[in-house]
């Protein structure tokens, strides 16, 4: 059987709704973000002025409670499989994420974000958008 492009075409999945080079979502960059900083793969400073005082704490205190995280990670590539958000209110949305950290393990994370009051910035820009809750779930 010959393959053709246009069958390797329809097998690939959909483009994301971005053009390419285009910086992602606010909710999708500090989903990543999140995941990054559980896992161990990022700093917890990377979110520095992005997330309220509050939950940097937070946030610290999960990566110790989510410690198994960091372990189950190694040596594989953790991921964003899904990424959604709820509208709650004027400039704040609630987001889910599905996060697998391997093929076979996958956990949830959710967080809070919050517009500033006349950021002037674009809405995909992350400036103007502060983190005011976080949770990190582990498997049942």
């Amino acid at each position: 059987m010959t393959v053709t492009a246009t069958t390797i075409t329809r097998r690939r999945p959909a483009a994301p709704h971005r053009t390419p080079g285009a910086p992602p979502p606010p909710h999708v960059w500090f989903a990543d973000r999140l995941l990054g900083i559980l896992t161990g793969r990022r700093p917890l400073a990377c979110l520095a002025g992005l997330i309220t005082d509050e939950d940097y704490d937070r946030l610290w205190d999960l990566t110790n409670a989510r410690a198994d995280w960091r372990h189950r990670a190694r040596g594989h590539m953790p991921f964003l499989r899904r990424c959604r958000w709820t509208a709650t209110g004027p400039g704040a949305l609630e987001v889910t994420a599905v996060v697998a950290l391997t093929r076979d393990c996958v956990r949830a994370i959710a967080f809070r974000l919050e517009r500033a009051t006349g950021s002037g910035h674009g809405p995909h820009s992350v400036r103007g958008w502060t983190c005011t809750a976080i949770e990190a779930v582990e498997a049942g």
